[in-house]
């Protein structure tokens, strides 16, 4: 029973490490991938490009886009893999935009180029538009004195209440 039991849960072992199988995909290189695929105004993305394998050690990547203003991108691993983010601008309009990156400054000829896309709805938060209307104007020296008129009954208000149902629980 006890062996039965064993090749059983092997079996199963084995049959779920098969399905699993590695996460990773490798890229095509200079494959440009940004993710998410399509993006709000102001949201952020993640720039990523491989092929970028450069005989300067030095070598300084960057993504250029009209949707989001240019981004530095480092090395990620060893293959030539470079990534780095960006913000969407807020402005920008619904549609395809290019992206390209030049895997290095000093030499430009190395650039690969990809695509996504800005949706048109904002997914930053954008606060309530409750304006004051007209409602608020300059307050005069009249209307200063009102207020602090009505501030120190107030307080002497509560402070006679106070001191009545202090004098009734003695």
């Amino acid at each position: 029973m006890y062996a039965r039991t064993l090749a059983v849960g092997t079996l199963l072992a084995g049959a779920a490490l098969g399905l699993a199988g590695p996460t990773a995909q490798a890229v095509e290189a200079g494959a440009v991938a940004v993710t998410p695929s399509s993006a709000g105004p102001g949201q952020s993305v993640r720039i990523g490009a491989s092929g970028c394998a450069s005989a300067n050690p030095n070598a300084s990547a960057r993504a250029y886009s009209d949707a989001f203003p240019t981004a530095s991108l480092t090395a990620v691993g060893g293959a030539g893999e470079v990534s780095g983010t960006s913000n969407v601008f807020s402005g920008a309009k619904a549609g395809t935009y290019t992206v390209t990156v030049v895997c290095d400054v000093s030499n430009p000829s190395q650039k690969y180029t990809g695509s996504f896309t800005v949706t048109g709805s904002s997914t930053t938060p954008q606060g309530v538009r409750g304006g004051l209307g007209g409602s608020f104007e300059d307050a005069g020296p009249g209307t200063i004195a009102a207020g602090a008129a009505l501030v120190a009954v107030g307080l002497g208000a509560t402070a006679y209440t106070v001191r009545r149902r202090m004098q009734r629980s003695s």
